[in-house]
């Protein structure tokens, strides 16, 4: 890859073609980075139906990320950000990513101990990522935006984005 890169002149037109190449670092805050690892530890400790899935995304991530005391981007899903995706090309949808969401959680809220969650935390807007289901499906999830906790605080969403049930 970084032969490459190496051999693109600085005027090419491909240029943002390389440059989506590349591989991005993940980057998690510390508390974020530390509430995977409980969430991992906690699907050891279950037998509720998908725990095995949601195990490996939540280890793929561990294994991809890298844990900072402050983070260098605006633009990365954490916990508290007002996430809106779209899967598969469909209508975006938006929801609060949160670490302890309880069962029965109003629309909006996503659990970062569920599928959608554990693959959408760390990604940044525009990027895109395969999204497992509980029956062995894969889908492809895409950040369109996201509020960060304080913005996602005070209510900040677009309008034109819907809560969707997760």
């Amino acid at each position: 890859m970084s032969n490459i890169l190496a051999s693109v002149q600085p005027n090419c037109t491909n240029c943002t073609v390389f440059r989506a190449l590349e591989n991005r670092p993940l980057v998690l805050p510390q508390t974020d980075y530390r509430k995977l690892q409980d969430h991992l530890e906690d699907c050891d400790s279950t037998s509720r139906p998908g725990s095995t899935l949601l195990a490996y995304v939540l280890a793929n991530k561990l294994m991809n990320a890298r844990a900072v005391a402050d983070l260098p981007f605006v633009d990365v899903a954490i916990g508290g950000s007002e996430v809106a995706y779209a899967i598969d090309g469909a209508l975006p949808c938006s929801g609060l990513l949160v670490h302890s969401a309880r069962p029965g959680a109003p629309g909006g809220v996503i659990a970062v101990a569920s599928l959608l969650g554990a693959t959408l935390i760390g990604m940044r807007v525009g990027e895109r990522a395969p999204l497992l289901n509980e029956v062995g499906g894969i889908a492809t999830v895409s950040v369109i935006s996201i509020l960060s906790p304080s913005s996602a605080a005070k209510d900040e969403r677009p309008r034109s984005v819907k809560e969707c049930s997760k």
